[in-house]
């Protein structure tokens, strides 16, 4: 130890290549050549894990890394070989001086006793100080004769010398044990070869991976299957056809999935069987019922589709067809035709002929069967090519170019009678010949591969190609002279039996109705262009920082004198070449977005195609439903694919608008004014959203649009920005109505609100609700009428009418502010707060402009569980609904309940892939995003397990008398599932003293069986010697509980809050890894809440290597699978392991080996293909059922090994096995490995791997069911209270409920005259004309923000708010509708004393006469009042019971200004525009919709902008909604003004630009603003 890189191997790499042969050193070779660098050399990390592997300490790893010259670069493949050869075939003598040099810096030194002792600890984990002794019991040094003396009696001295010494050596060059794989043994049991099966396991991978459930099913085979055997598409399911008899004759074991056995025993009885053999094959097509004789149905089946067989497939030949009867085989109703009947009929029949070549083309064709002889290939192609090509071309359908030449070529080959080349040919020979013709001319050569680059053109086009036409084709050739056509079924088998390239499919299209149908041979070649994203020669790159980057290029020519200057190093983002595509000419333009996002993987709305006609115009594509002939495409034209930046910009765009490109860029008129898209500018989405629902607000957008805000622009405003965001709002406003450009660049205002908010300065992502507030509230200052704001002093109500109190704060707050925006979006609010001490009521009111609406924050978690069941069912998934704060604890009690499994049979666990990861405790919170797959297992106490075992060697779980484990279909005869039921086991306590409660002598050990947890189970007074006492099974009323009650009352309750279980654990928190080597059987039994004893079990198969360095690595472990728990059953010997104490007996272990293998067999069965019923009456497929033939009970063997799975749980690693078999006799289980913690009773350290057999993996195993469960109904119910959306009425709710003021947020009450604890009640009084409604999305919870998803319905029309607002508003409403709605008016007041009022404190809903809503249905909202008094459930209003409405003076408290026939109190509203947000807070994206004035809906998203509809508006993603009152008067809110003269205008304007300020009553008529002033 301590040797130098430079130090000499004991063994020369000469010498070493003496020893091994040629074959095992170019296998050396190729392996070093795999792993190696490209300097040649082999990493340490490569050298640990494909040499030494993961077994061997990392210290010692790396000593004998050291030890073979290896440095920190590698090591070279001499100083490799050199080592392994010493390692495996080195002498005695050869491997003691090697260990020898690991302590002694050369053979002529020698080696100290401290040395030994020091090394040996550090890198070695096993060894015995005595022997280690012996070598220096003469003196502290040794020379090399002593120390091999020494090593020669003590080989096993040290962990290092026991495995290098040890003979014969577990680590071999070679490994020679071979076993016949299963294609061998299929093979032998088919008519088909080795290579053919090799082959066919391609073709049904290949055919298996199209379907959409991963399984061989009945759809996936009619897809391929039914086209060749039927010109009529086969949708009716209830239908026969002979493609379903087919797939039912395939289909042995009638499980509805044909699994690769099944297929190549199909394909053999079909077409390499003896003639008797593929009749009875055929017979079994129309056997339906799989009964083994026909009944008069299936002959009349039989009979009809053998005529139409003949009339659709082969109507040139002559057949019996016309001449078939059913009355030929059968003769009367009662009558039944068996197999050897059928035989004799069917023997010189020409008609069933048909169907036998069918069935031949079919499984070589599609199924991929390589034919016998080329004569047979020659006839199977031919034929099928000769039925399609009388079929004809069908739009869509993909036809394939081969080339003249080698067609010719193959015709040869396959028609050539020549007598001495008619035997079958071996796999050998149907190898491409290397010479192009044989110097005897009776040699029939075969094809080389498939040549087709004489039909294509050279391409100077360097790029990559999108699509796979194969290239252009030269506009010279001509089908029969220079190619022939052949379908996609016939190509696909040519070039997977010969090869070739290139493929050159060509689409049959029809361009009109008038003209025939043909292939198209020359697509439309498209040059596809990128923005580079890579620095050049000429610049910078494009680093999509628009805004930041760009601001100055634009800033000189659209912001000048603003302080911004040009970029001097800005570059545009240059264009490249990157792809080229062929496409047809009928392909649309949706089809052309949909491939290329597909296949670039890019999102739909982040693309853009541009059009270049030449290098400086641009079309935009925008019309999705064109076609690219109708766009005039021609060949190389060039398509720019335009994706956006990180920032949302649109390159092209910035490009445009820095001036810095001299493109021309056409995009179509917008088809309605005010269609106009927004460029995003960087991140500036939250803007362009809310301009454009700003925008389709009528009243004000006519106001801008008329230039009327140049006549009111309040320059002197302090709270104002000196009419800047007005003017260049308006200005805006007046592009986007004028119609004449599809996009507009917001620049100016963009600019205007960063100097007066910085905050929205940057290309950050804002929100898209702050933004809208302040441009309202910089229009509204900008434009105020009031110049001079007077003082005003807000007065509490003291008791005044609420009426009276609320107009005197109308009328102050437009004292202050009197604009447009005021007019259009300002209501009020009542707020009331009473005092919870003395009662006091102190009512304000106060002005707003939109509405905040909180959504329900999601305090709920959903989690999934599969429950797995010892009785060997399909394991079921759960969904639960579980608080957020919830327990592992609360989990199981509630799946427990809906499962119908004791409590205390459930054992959770967070499963990986294929292994399990931990155990999380009771006491843990559940983690539904822990990135693991939550399983709970069922499991059993260890008396529950000794009654089921087997008393005469019968299967565990089955009733006594059954015998073996052959028979799993019928679960209800299973023991086990009487333990699902909560029945009670005896179980044995041992008390204090040794005394015991029962007379049984079974107990329950608190162990699990792992070699990372153990515990002592051997007791002494009663006590155990970690301290934990055995748990007793618990009944319902000993479970831990939360809240008060038993469990089973509250199944249906929800908690927020669970206590601690009582069991005292110290790790009962904690969950519990099977990856630590810490943890304890103790913090498992305190995780789980309960005593439990069982195995966990994996899937293995060993995956073979071809190249490999040693033994152990020919073959790989790897899991798969569902990992499965298995129980055990404990009991005690009656002898007790100290004499005298009766205390504390002896566990042993009841579960034997053989007992194991049935319970595991229990588990896995279904997952294991059944055998085809033997009382059908028909035979298999295949000579002899390969799966008895190899004459085993089970399709696996079951071996020891350690937590992870690969290694052996018994050997030390010095054996490097991967488990030992366990056999499945009665022998009881081994007590586990030798080198883990000493062995305790009661504790197994190891787990079980299932090692599949080869064949029984390939051919029974269905992959496809490891993961299928079924489903509970408690999913999709969990699923829909998750995701379940809130109603507006709900969010309505939540903002007029009532709020406990308490803590830091007291009420100082005037009367109290101290903070005291209150209520505080909002509600709304005066309703705006548009009314914007905010959904609070964004909010912060636990010191961080987060966004609901919730999602929001809400009515588009016929909005009703009466229910929300103040008692008197919305009681004066109620009265009216009752006065429209009843004959008679009401006789006086009422009294509010005796009437149930809608008050403060009423619980309000939301009512609507709407049909259209968002996400298609509607919200579970209130009717309308319709006068009947026994409807209408309110609480008392202190304000109507001291101020009552009267029905003769009822009072419009909203004055809105409605057009001619709309009532004044008939108030609703109807959803005009919608800001949404999709995607995390500060990541996401804005896009909106609005209603245009002809009543068209617009998608708007940046500069894109759609017609569309309100449905398309999705609920879990509204953000803000845009309501406008039925009826409104727009005109009317228009001020009146004087037709300014030019000079006004003039002035009105320059005075605008250079900033001056201009009285805000220019052209304001005196009367109308008398009206606003009465407002």
């Amino acid at each position: 130890m301590g040797a130098k890189d430079s130090k000499p191997q004991v063994l020369s790499y000469e010498e070493a290549v003496k020893r091994v042969n040629t074959v095992e050193l170019k296998r050396l070779k190729d392996t070093f050549s795999k792993y190696a660098t490209p300097s040649g050399l082999l990493q340490q990390s490569i050298f640990f894990s494909e040499i030494l592997g993961d077994t061997v300490p990392n210290n010692l790893a790396e000593l004998i890394y050291t030890a073979w010259c290896g440095t920190t670069k590698g090591i070279t493949f001499k100083d490799l070989l050199s080592g392994l050869v010493l390692l495996t075939r080195g002498h005695q003598d050869e491997k003691c001086r090697f260990i020898f040099s690991l302590y002694a810096k050369d053979m002529n030194s020698v080696v100290t006793k401290d040395d030994v002792i020091n090394y040996t600890t550090k890198y070695s984990d096993g060894w015995n100080l005595e022997n280690i002794s012996n070598l220096f019991d003469e003196a502290e040094a040794v020379n090399y004769s002593k120390f091999r003396e020494w090593l020669i009696t003590y080989p096993c001295a040290t962990s290092l010398t026991e495995w290098l010494l040890s003979d014969p050596c577990p680590i071999t060059l070679s490994n020679d044990l071979e076993t016949p794989t299963f294609y061998q043994t299929l093979s032998g049991v088919t008519h088909l070869d080795e290579q053919e099966i090799i082959d066919l396991e391609k073709k049904y991978w290949q055919l298996k991976n199209l379907s959409s459930n991963g399984k061989f099913d009945i759809e996936l085979f009619l897809s391929f299957a039914s086209a060749p055997i039927s010109s009529v598409i086969e949708d009716d399911n209830s239908k026969f056809s002979i493609a379903r008899g087919l797939f039912s004759a395939f289909d042995e074991n009638c499980d509805g999935h044909l699994d690769f056995k099944e297929i190549v025993c199909g394909i053999s009885a079909a077409c390499r069987g003896p003639l008797v053999e593929r009749i009875k094959f055929c017979f079994k097509i129309f056997d339906f019922d799989r009964d083994g004789v026909f009944c008069r149905s299936e002959v009349t089946q039989l009979i009809e589709s053998l005529k139409q067989l003949a009339v659709d497939q082969f109507p040139e030949d002559e057949s019996d067809c016309d001449s078939l009867e059913v009355s030929d085989i059968i003769k009367n109703e009662m009558e039944s035709v068996d197999l050897e009947t059928f035989l004799m009929w069917a023997v010189n029949r020409s008609s069933l002929k048909h169907l036998l070549d069918m069935l031949h083309q079919l499984c070589h064709v599609v199924l991929g069967l390589r034919p016998a002889s080329r004569i047979e290939e020659g006839k199977l192609i031919q034929n099928w090519l000769r039925r399609e090509v009388k079929r004809g071309y069908r739009v869509g359908e993909f036809w394939y170019l081969v080339s003249s030449i080698w067609w010719k070529q193959w015709s040869d080959y396959v028609t050539n009678q020549d007598e001495s080349i008619k035997s079958v040919p071996s796999s050998a020979s149907l190898k491409n010949n290397s010479s192009d013709s044989g110097s005897d001319l009776n040699t029939v050569v075969r094809p080389r591969a498939i040549d087709n680059t004489c039909l294509v053109a050279t391409s100077t086009i360097k790029a990559t190609v999108l699509t796979g036409e194969g290239g252009r084709l030269r506009r010279d050739v001509e089908k029969g002279k220079d190619y022939e056509v052949v379908p996609e079924a016939i190509w696909k088998a040519l070039s997977s039996w010969y090869g070739g390239s290139p493929a050159l499919p060509r689409q049959a299209v029809q361009l009109t109705d008038a003209d025939p149908i043909e292939l198209e041979l020359y697509p439309l070649l498209l040059r596809l262009l990128r923005h580079s994203t890579t620095a050049n020669d000429n610049g910078p790159a494009w680093n999509g920082q628009s805004w930041n980057s760009i601001v100055g290029g634009y800033g000189a020519a659209a912001l000048g004198g603003y302080g911004y200057f040009p970029s001097a190093t800005q570059q545009t983002p240059r264009r490249y070449l990157a792809y080229v595509a062929a496409f047809s000419q009928l392909a649309t333009v949706s089809q052309t977005y949909e491939y290329l996002c597909g296949r670039l993987r890019l999102k739909f709305d982040d693309v853009r195609l541009w059009l270049m006609k030449d290098d400086h115009c641009l079309v935009l594509l925008e019309d999705e439903n064109a076609t690219l002939a109708s766009l005039s495409c021609r060949d190389n034209d060039q398509l720019l694919i335009e994706v956006r930046n990180k920032d949302l910009t649109w390159p092209e765009e910035m490009v445009s608008l820095s001036g810095q490109s001299g493109d021309k860029y056409r995009q179509a008129l917008p088809s309605e004014k005010g269609a106009t898209g927004l460029n995003n500018l960087g991140n500036t989405c939250f803007m362009n959203a809310s301009l454009q629902c700003v925008s389709n607000t009528q009243a004000l957008t006519q106001y801008f649009t008329s230039s009327m805000h140049l006549l009111e622009l309040n320059r002197d405003n302090p709270l104002g920005m000196k009419g800047n965001i007005a003017k260049d709002y308006g200005d805006l406003i007046r592009d986007i109505w004028k119609g004449r450009s599809r996009t507009i660049a917001p620049l100016r205002l963009r600019w205007t609100i960063g100097k007066y908010a910085p905050r929205f300065n940057g290309y950050q992502q804002h929100d898209a609700q702050e933004l809208l507030a302040f441009l309202l509230d910089g229009l509204h200052e900008d434009l105020n009428r009031v110049h001079d704001k007077p003082y005003v002093e807000l007065s509490d109500s003291e008791g005044r009418p609420d009426i009276v109190v609320a107009q005197e704060a109308w009328e102050n707050h437009l004292l202050r502010n009197r604009s447009i925006v005021v007019e259009l979006f300002h209501g009020q609010l009542k707020s009331k707060v009473t005092c919870g001490v003395c009662q006091r009521e102190s009512v304000r009111f106060d002005p707003f402009n939109y509405l905040s609406l909180p959504l329900p924050l999601e305090s709920y978690v959903h989690v999934e569980v599969v429950v797995v069941r010892l009785d060997g069912s399909v394991p079921v998934k759960y969904g639960l609904r579980l608080p957020m704060d919830a327990t592992y604890l609360l989990l199981k009690e509630r799946l427990a309940a809906l499962c119908q499994v004791s409590y205390d049979h459930l054992l959770l666990a967070e499963v990986s892939g294929a292994m399990i990861k931990s155990f999380p405790g009771v006491s843990n919170k559940v983690r539904p995003t822990s990135g693991f797959a939550l399983f709970a297992y069922q499991v059993l106490n260890s008396s529950e397990v000794i009654h089921l075992l087997p008393t005469n060697g019968g299967h565990i779980g089955l009733v006594d008398g059954e015998e073996g484990a052959k028979d799993q279909s019928s679960p209800n005869n299973n023991k086990l599932a009487d333990h699902s039921n909560n029945q009670a086991a005896k179980v044995f306590h041992i008390k204090e003293g040794g005394n015991t409660n029962t007379s049984s002598e079974v107990r329950r050990p608190v162990g699990i069986c792992m070699n990372v947890m153990s515990t002592v189970f051997c007791r002494k007074n009663g006590s155990s010697t970690v301290g934990q006492e055995s748990l007793p099974p618990r009944s319902p009323a000993d479970r831990p509980t939360t809240n008060g009650g038993t469990n089973e009352d509250r199944n249906g309750g929800d908690r927020s809050s669970l206590a601690s279980t009582s069991s005292g654990s110290g790790g009962l928190g904690s969950p519990v890894s099977l990856t630590s080597n810490n943890s304890s059987a103790q913090e498992l039994n305190g995780a789980l809440g309960m005593g439990a004893s069982f195995l966990v079990v994996y899937h293995r198969k060993m995956i073979r290597q071809d190249l490999y360095f040693v033994s152990p690595h020919k073959t790989r472990p790897s899991l798969f699978g569902l990992p499965l728990l298995v129980p055990l059953a404990w009991t005690t010997d009656g002898v007790s392991s100290h004499p005298g104490d009766e205390s504390s007996k002896v566990l042993l272990l009841q579960t034997t080996s053989q007992d194991l293998y049935r319970c595991v067999w229990t588990l896995v069965s279904r997952l294991v293909s059944p055998s085809p019923p033997t009382d059908s009456g028909t035979l298999p497929n295949h000579a002899h059922d390969c799966d008895d033939s190899l004459g085993y009970e089970f399709p696996f063997t079951l071996k020891v090994v350690q937590a992870n799975g690969i290694h052996c749980g018994l050997c030390p690693w010095t054996k490097f096995c991967k488990g030992c078999p366990l056999p499945p006799t009665p022998d009881p289980l081994p007590n586990g490995s030798e080198t883990n913690s000493p062995a305790v009773e009661g504790v197994l350290n190891y787990c079980i791997a299932v090692d599949w057999e080869p064949t029984a993996l390939h051919l029974r195993y269905q992959t496809s069911l490891e993961k299928v469960f079924d489903e509970d109904p408690s999913v999709a119910k969990a699923v829909h209270q998750q995701t379940e959306p809130v109603s507006l009425e709900q969010c309505l709710q939540a903002f007029t409920r009532e709020e406990q003021l308490s803590g830091d947020e007291k009420y100082y009450c005037p009367k109290c005259a101290t903070h005291q604890p209150a209520t505080k009640k909002l509600q709304i009084w005066r309703l705006p004309p548009i009314l914007i409604v905010h959904l609070k999305r964004f909010q912060f919870v636990n010191h961080r923000w987060i966004k609901s998803h919730k999602a929001v319905q809400f009515p588009h029309n016929n909005l009703d708010f009466t229910e929300f607002l103040a008692a008197i508003p919305s009681e004066t409403l109620v009265r009216h509708r009752q006065k429209v709605a009843s004959s008679t008016p009401p006789n006086g007041i009422v009294d509010s004393a005796n009437d149930e009022s809608n008050g403060d404190d009423m619980n309000p809903k939301l009512s609507t006469s709407s049909t259209s809503y968002s996400n298609g249905h509607p919200p579970n909202l209130s009717e309308v009042i319709n006068g009947n008094e026994s409807t209408r459930k309110r609480l008392e209003s202190t304000s109507l019971m001291t101020h009552p409405v009267h029905d003769e003076d009822l009072i419009d408290f909203h004055q809105h200004r409605l057009l001619p026939g709309y009532n004044k109190l008939d108030i609703t509203y109807s959803l005009y525009a919608a800001v949404c947000h999709s995607g995390i807070m500060g990541g996401g994206h804005y896009i909106s919709y609005a209603k245009n004035p002809n009543g068209k809906w617009f998608y708007y998203n940046d500069s894109t902008c759609k017609e569309s509809s309100a449905n398309q508006i999705e609920g879990q993603t509204a953000y803000m909604l845009f309501f406008e009152r039925d009826g409104i008067d727009m005109k009317a809110y228009l001020p009146k003004l004087r037709e300014p003269s030019t000079s006004s205008a003039e002035s009105a304007n320059s005075d605008s630009t250079a900033g001056k300020g201009t009285p805000a009553v220019i052209g304001l008529e005196e009367e109308d603003g008398k009206k606003c002033c009465i407002m």
